[in-house]
């Protein structure tokens, strides 16, 4: 039987004090990563064997997190994502999993902080977290 879990009920979260509390992001819709890689430096040299080229591991990068909600007009925690955007602000945040499925910890700046107003859609705010340093899951029970 299949592991799989549906990504319903998950939760992007915010510290706003850095990490002992998370509040949650109402309404979202996506949460996506992407952009995490490890950078390799070609260390080809004469005595490379068999024409083959040869790398060595040297930084990694966590990549960024991209998710959009609905936009809600007065929302505080919408609000201080803007003040994190405009302020520079480095944060914690945290992805849950629903049934207890374990959760993402890290820390990210806002790298953008967008907004969608359709004729015929709801309103929608998209944002992106540029992660700095690792990110850490750890397995629910």
């Amino acid at each position: 039987m299949s592991q799989a879990i549906a990504a319903r009920g998950t939760q992007l979260q915010r510290s706003p004090d850095g990490g002992t509390t998370f509040v949650t992001i109402a309404e979202v819709l996506k949460i996506q990563r992407s952009g995490s890689k490890a950078d390799l430096a070609d260390v080809t040299n004469m005595d490379s064997p068999s024409n083959f080229r040869e790398y060595l591991a040297t930084l990694l990068d966590s990549g960024e997190i991209s998710f959009e909600c609905n936009f809600i007009p007065g929302s505080t925690i919408q609000a201080t994502m803007l003040a994190d955007f405009n302020g520079q602000v480095l944060s914690t945040w945290k992805i849950e999993l629903p049934s207890t499925a374990g959760h993402w910890v890290f820390t990210a700046w806002v790298a953008s902080d967008d907004f969608d107003l359709p004729i015929d859609k709801q309103a929608t705010k998209s944002v992106k977290l540029k992660i700095t340093g690792a990110v850490t899951y750890t397995a629910g029970s």
